[in-house]
């Protein structure tokens, strides 16, 4: 109170006087030289009526001269919450949609740099192969995205390559399927994960052409460092690992994709590819995929698609199809964060030379965790998540076909689990970081109770693994 007191005192005894002075100063010399000969002879009632005018001018630049000193904290605010949503409208409207919001973009005349690097090394591994327990350690980038964007008002461009390493614990799976999802550039240029396209676009309509990711749930919004999982069986969405969704397929996507009054973001899109990566006659034309989802967004707190997919294989010149529909959602709110995802694939697989069988797979992951963010010159927040997965619907160990319905089993389940710890840094220069510790682990399961080959494969023996990890993007 004494210190306000105290500041209005000096406004009366100086900045009252300071303005009047500096008003008659004004009049008397800072006035307009080229005044009108009309303006500058006032009138006998003029003069009678400008004491008047005068002093409820020197009030109002005294009141002014006093918020000025002391401040007017309900204006300022209003002001600047007035301006910042300003500048967020701006670049609501300028930047493009994309994943539920308008990106903040790091562009150069329209082109973005894509650079996204996850890996890490395996400080204990542990998994069993033919009953015998084996350990192992290891490196592994795997996510290596390098490649540059390109978004202007109505075309669109991407060209990206996706460099990984071998991943232990895929590597010895019994799942084929993971493994050719999982190519690297160590397997060849033609097998290696890349995804190029161009395009246009009209009032958030697009039309894309090229290798690209199918329009599937929310598989599009993996590629980031995330809650930073950074083994490939949670990195990328669980249908990806697992192999039933192909990470990407050569064709064409059309769709929408927009912000509607700000916070609502709504997309749909369709896909129609040359088929599974794992096809038999992969780049032939008797070979289909077609995907689809819609989907809905509201700011940063909900996104959720519901997804399909069709495709279809041949082998020994019957066709094989598969079905799959998935539900997907990410809730975010103070910290908090809990994508869910759900897919159930129906599946025609070959028993014997003329007999064919139905069968199923069903994937469920949650992650959900918290981040704690600072208020600190680089250190953005410090996350923890915990993960589960399960598969129902597992191949034996040493299957090699994934289309041989004998190394596989509908009624056989495996989980995983897992926990980790990771803090992130702000963005400096246009570069992300985090850096961080998992655990995970695969505990054995019986997944073939009858021994129905007769070769003594009856478990999955599963994996454990602690993984020191880092990762960055731009």
């Amino acid at each position: 109170m004494f210190k306000k007191m105290l500041t209005l005192l000096v406004a009366v005894l100086f900045v009252v006087p300071f303005m009047v002075t500096a008003d008659d100063f004004d009049d008397d010399f800072g006035g307009d030289f080229e005044e009108d000969a009309e303006e500058a002879e006032e009138t006998e009632e003029d003069e009678e009526e400008a004491p008047a005018k005068k002093k409820s001018k020197e009030e109002s630049e005294s009141e002014a001269a006093m918020k000025d000193l002391m401040g007017d904290p309900e204006e300022e605010k209003a002001a600047e919450k007035e301006d910042k949503e300003e500048v967020e409208a701006d670049a609501e409207a300028a930047a493009p949609a994309k994943d539920g919001k308008a990106p903040v973009t790091k562009s150069f005349k329209g082109v973005k740099p894509i650079l996204l690097v996850k890996g890490g090394f395996t400080v204990y591994g542990s998994y069993k192969e033919n009953g015998k327990s084996l350990s192992t350690m290891f490196g592994s980038l795997d996510e290596g995205i390098v490649g540059v964007e390109y978004l202007g008002k109505h075309v669109l461009a991407k060209g990206t390559l996706n460099v990984r390493t071998n991943y232990a614990f895929i590597e010895n799976g019994a799942n084929p399927l993971a493994k050719v999802n999982h190519h690297s550039i160590q397997n060849g240029a033609a097998n290696a994960l890349y995804e190029v396209y161009g395009g246009v676009k009209f009032y958030d309509v697009f039309i894309k052409a090229g290798k690209l990711i199918p329009e599937y749930g929310l598989v599009d919004t993996w590629q980031n460092l995330g809650m930073g999982f950074t083994t490939p069986f949670l990195t990328r969405s669980l249908i990806v690992v697992e192999g039933f969704l192909p990470e990407t397929d050569a064709g064409l996507a059309l769709g929408y994709n927009g912000i509607i009054k700000k916070d609502h973001n709504v997309f749909v899109g369709l896909s129609l590819g040359t088929g599974a990566n794992a096809s038999e006659f992969w780049e032939s034309d008797r070979t289909l995929g077609l995907y689809g989802r819609v989907g809905y967004g509201f700011k940063e707190y909900v996104k959720a698609a519901f997804a399909f997919q069709y495709r279809n294989d041949y082998y020994s010149g019957k066709k094989l199809d598969h079905i799959g529909i998935g539900v997907h959602i990410n809730v975010s709110a103070y910290g908090f964060e809990m994508p869910i995802t759900f897919d159930y694939s129906m599946m025609k697989m070959v028993k014997d030379s003329s007999t064919r069988k139905n069968t199923t797979n069903m994937l469920l992951s949650l992650a959900p965790g918290y981040a704690y963010h600072f208020n600190h010159e680089w250190v953005d927040k410090v996350g923890i998540a915990f993960r589960y997965d399960l598969v129902q619907g597992v191949y034996l160990d040493g299957a090699e076909d994934y289309l041989n319905w004998r190394n596989y089993r509908s009624n056989s389940m495996v989980m995983r689990i897992g926990i980790t710890a990771n803090f992130f840094t702000k963005e400096l220069a246009g570069v992300r970081g985090m850096a961080g510790l998992t655990f995970l682990m695969q505990p054995e399961s019986k997944v073939d109770k009858k021994d129905i080959n007769g070769d003594g494969k009856t478990k999955d023996y599963g994996f454990t693994t602690i993984v020191l990890q880092a990762g960055a993007e731009f």
